[in-house]
């Protein structure tokens, strides 16, 4: 874990695990920045396949999990340089400042940058004295900050620890001093001061970081379509339905105005009529009356007034109009058909390459179809091909024509059909079918088989003629 600062920890960034300083910073795939005793830590305690503490996010990879040592993995994990140069001058600034020269722990008031020690004032002069030390930068101590030692190059040769390194090899992809530029990388092809090599550096990976910028920026682009689009589908749906729900409404007050209209129209030749009901009724129940009580005699003597009185009735009633009630013509193929349509509302489609005609209307049957339908004899043959085509409506009950397919499979195992599967009804005229997979509705008609499913046949698309009269 972190060690505790002799300063306070809002002063340098802290670790979110042990809320500490830093101590080796391990960069998370997540980007998270943990201690790596913390992540060590953090691990064995449900094992390596539980996530970063602060996101859940995986921390080792799936193909690492489980093989071999948790301190080797997490070892493995890129340390963040930039943050453990901070911590080291955070903590170099807040000791002790004593000059490294004197012996009698003289306060240090200044800091060479070059050589990393401590020196006071007297100390200091006498540190810029000497040649090969006179272009050192030596700065205030109470005004450098952590961040500022930080910046300065303060990295040691791989190979000598108490050497400071100056140049970058990018053939071994080390940092070295200028000792081993001379002699153990005197052949390598790249080698470069160290701020050369990070200004190429830094600028690779703005570039980088541009690039996923803008594929960052495309991404919400792109999302912030498929948000609108479903916002606008969502809300052409509904309106859809809500016009459809009002036209329906208003079609259905319409029709009863009309059926409200002829009723009373009809109201007072009905009470007219309820009389002459009434009265033929009376005098029949009468006249039975009569027949069945009434002796031979008293018979013969009521016959006179009674036939006249029955002439009378039957002369005014033979005279009395026909009353006639308008009859409401309403289509109910046409009625079949919109509820085949309003069936196939709200498919989903997804976008294909190539074009159909999943978004066009599904056109109305034509009225000649109708007519023509009522004045085919139908029951003297059984029409064929575009003759049935042209007449074949909703309810109709079809077989498959076999000769009509063009497959030679199914010449193969047509005998062995069972044929309930065969044999059906038609449910839409054009197919509904034919719209949620994208194909042209117009040719087609749908059949709700016997065996329990329904199919998109064609009835003149392309020439195609697959269905026959039962």
């Amino acid at each position: 874990m972190a060690a505790a600062s002799a300063t306070s920890s809002s002063e340098l960034p802290e670790c979110p695990v042990c809320h500490d300083g830093y101590q080796e910073p391990k960069i998370l795939p997540c980007t998270h920045l943990v201690c790596k005793e913390c992540v060590v830590s953090w691990l064995q305690k449900a094992g390596v396949k539980r996530g970063c503490p602060l996101c859940r996010a995986p921390i080792l990879p799936s193909t690492n999990r489980g093989q071999g040592d948790t301190d080797t993995l997490v070892n493995d994990l890129p340390t963040d340089l930039a943050t453990m140069a901070l911590v080291d001058s955070h903590n170099m600034l807040s000791g002790q400042h004593v000059c490294v020269v004197c012996d009698d722990n003289t306060a240090a008031t200044s800091f060479c940058l070059q050589c990393d020690i401590k020196l006071c004032k007297k100390c200091s002069k006498g540190h810029a004295k000497f040649p090969s030390m006179k272009n050192h930068k030596v700065e205030d101590l109470n005004k450098l900050t952590p961040q500022r030692l930080a910046e300065i190059n303060r990295s040691t040769c791989n190979v000598h620890d108490d050497r400071p390194a100056e140049v970058y090899c990018s053939s071994h992809r080390e940092l070295i001093c200028m000792l081993c530029a001379t002699t153990n990388h005197r052949s390598c092809a790249e080698v470069k001061a160290i701020p050369d090599v990070a200004t190429e550096k830094r600028r690779e990976l703005e570039q980088q970081a541009q690039r996923l910028r803008d594929r960052a920026t495309a991404l919400a682009a792109q999302i912030k379509e498929s948000k609108d689009t479903l916002k606008v589908m969502r809300k052409k749906a509904n309106d859809t339905f809500d016009d459809l729900e009002q036209c329906m409404k208003k079609r259905r007050q319409e029709v009863n105005t009309l059926i409200k209209a002829e009723e009373d129209a009809a109201m007072s030749s009905l009470a007219d009529l309820e009389k002459w009901r009434a009265a033929l009724a009376l005098n029949a129940a009468s006249v039975g009356n009569v027949v069945q009580s009434a002796s031979g005699g008293a018979l013969l003597g009521m016959m006179e007034g009674l036939t006249s009185r029955l002439d009378d009735l039957e002369s005014q009633t033979g005279t009395t109009p026909k009353m006639e009630v308008t009859d409401l013509t309403l289509t109910f193929q046409k009625l079949d058909q919109l509820k085949a349509d309003i069936a196939s509302l709200g498919q989903i489609t997804k976008p294909t390459t190539t074009t159909t005609t999943s978004h066009q209307p599904i056109q109305p049957v034509p009225a000649t179809t109708t007519a023509t339908s009522a004045t085919t004899p139908r029951t003297a043959h059984k029409p064929r091909g575009a003759e049935l085509a042209r007449v074949l409506k909703v309810g109709d009950r079809v077989k498959l024509n076999f000769t009509g397919w063009r497959s030679k499979y199914l010449f193969t195992v047509k005998k062995n059909l069972n044929v309930q599967f065969h044999k059906g009804t038609v449910t839409a005229i054009p197919s509904r079918l034919a719209v949620q997979r994208g194909r042209d509705p117009q040719g087609n008609v749908d059949v709700q088989w016997d065996g329990g499913h329904e199919g998109c046949n064609p009835m003149g698309h392309n020439g195609q003629y697959y269905l026959d009269l039962l």
